[in-house]
């Protein structure tokens, strides 16, 4: 179910009304059922993928906990990173790693070809995976307890407001919010209204006016010059960051409703002076889970190999994001950059850049990467991407004429609208003491009536 549609805006109401009108006993069920059904209105055989892996996890963590030896505890975690990453990988990556293997075998002229056939993605496969496997490392850790109610934890796998696209969050954050929280307060509900209004004027009055323009320039990408591509690509930045940033503010403010906080997944990523400042900003829940689950016990077991062990995360991220070579590349550059910035920064005799020409250098030198990397994540296909990085790279002068050719005037001064709502909704902070909260609400809901587009696009992150 997509909260962008009617379905939502009668699904929502009608949880909430039951959730506050329930037994606070029968609250967690109420909830555990909403959420499975709002993932089966999409495909309800996909379901299956998400019981057996709460079903995994719920045992395996139990039985690490009761292991009598630490070879035994290494065998329940083995068996649960076998079944969860067999499952992402077989719908995520099988394609991917057939094609890798043909192209190997065309190499040696051999006939044979692997053939997995047709497979559809589970959407959010990546966000459920990530959220089990760390409770899986938590336990195995013992930095959390095993979670003996399997109601619980199952709403924990499941909750239906971060299900599809996160934030991505920790057994020791979500789950005791779950098992106590009541009916939200005044504050809670004013927050959670301004939320999910912030996030539905991003999705559908900036993300979706923006995608048929992207959509445009990259369909018929040798039609265009560097131009169109610089424009195509700043455009794309906005998009993808309203459209991700505005599911996660109507998820925060969904849970809100119901007395629970979901973490902050984004803290205006473009103010970042670095990539890696960018991934301390941008979806942080993945750049935490990539720190605390891959880079520190990587930097722990091989502290001798930092370079190593950036790019192997940075590789990892870009997979995370999709299996093509164009991800591998998305992440590839991250790390470089980010080896690049740290390599800088340990050279004494070099500038530090803090004075504010300093810091204009580094944020345009970060925004030049993420734009450029931005390519790799947009393009269908890497000859593709190459080509509009080239023709890029090749521009002497900015020519309007082509972005005129695809865009008037005044759909240039609609987009220029929606790019000014975009700094607004940056810099605004939905002020829970606000007075004046009802002209806040009534001016957002007009701004979505009368400039929000009416067909519920997808979330370009639910294909993770």
């Amino acid at each position: 179910m997509l909260f962008n549609s009617a379905a939502f805006l009668v699904f929502l109401p009608v949880v909430l009304l039951m959730y506050v009108s329930a037994p606070v006993r029968l609250r967690h069920w109420l909830l555990l059922a909403a959420s499975y059904f709002f993932y089966m209105w999409w495909r309800p055989e996909y379901i299956l993928v998400i019981i057996a892996m709460t079903l995994v996890d719920f045992g395996a963590g139990i039985l690490m906990e009761r292991a009598r030896s630490a070879r035994e505890k290494r065998a329940w975690l083995a068996l649960s990173l076998t079944i969860d990453l067999g499952m992402l990988f077989y719908f995520k990556y099988a394609l991917f790693s057939a094609e890798v293997a043909n192209d190997v075998l065309r190499l040696f002229d051999a006939s044979w070809r692997f053939n997995p056939g047709a497979i559809l993605l589970p959407i959010g496969i990546s966000f459920h995976t990530f959220q089990s496997l760390s409770y899986v490392f938590d336990v195995y850790f013992g930095r959390v307890k095993a979670e003996r109610d399997l109601g619980f934890f199952a709403l924990y796998i499941a909750y239906f407001p971060q299900l599809m696209a996160g934030p991505i969050e920790r057994k020791s954050d979500l789950l005791p919010q779950l098992r106590t929280s009541g009916a939200a307060n005044a504050e809670d509900i004013r927050y959670g209204i301004n939320k999910i209004l912030l996030g539905f004027l991003k999705k559908v009055v900036v993300a979706d006016s923006l995608a048929p323009y992207v959509d445009k320039f990259y369909e018929t990408p040798g039609a265009w010059d560097g131009t169109a591509h610089l424009f195509a690509i700043f455009l794309f930045g906005m998009q993808i960051f309203c459209d991700f940033s505005g599911y996660s503010d109507i998820a925060l403010g969904a849970a809100r409703l119901m007395g629970v906080r979901l973490t902050e997944n984004f803290n205006r990523p473009f103010l970042a002076k670095s990539i890696n400042e960018y991934w301390q900003r941008w979806h942080i829940t993945l750049g935490t889970w990539v720190r605390d689950y891959m880079f520190l016990p990587l930097m722990y077991a091989h502290p001798g190999r930092f370079a190593i062990n950036v790019l192997i995360v940075f590789l990892a991220i870009g997979l995370w994001h999709g299996a093509s070579w164009n991800f591998l590349l998305y992440g590839l550059v991250h790390g470089l950059a980010t080896l690049a910035q740290h390599v800088y920064g340990r050279i004494a005799w070099l500038p530090r850049l803090e004075s504010l020409p300093g810091r204009a250098l580094r944020w345009g030198t970060t925004m030049a990467i993420l734009l450029a990397s931005g390519v790799f994540f947009r393009a269908t296909s890497t000859e593709d991407a190459l080509m509009i990085l080239g023709k890029m790279a090749a521009m002497r002068s900015l020519d309007t004429g082509a972005i005129l050719s695809v865009m008037s005037k005044p759909q240039l001064g609609e987009v220029g609208l929606v790019l000014l709502l975009l700094a607004g909704t940056a810099w605004f902070k939905p002020a829970l003491k606000f007075r004046y909260n009802w002209v806040y609400v009534t001016g957002m809901l007009v701004v979505i009536m009368v400039l929000g587009k009416a067909s519920a696009d997808h979330f370009i992150y639910f294909q993770f």
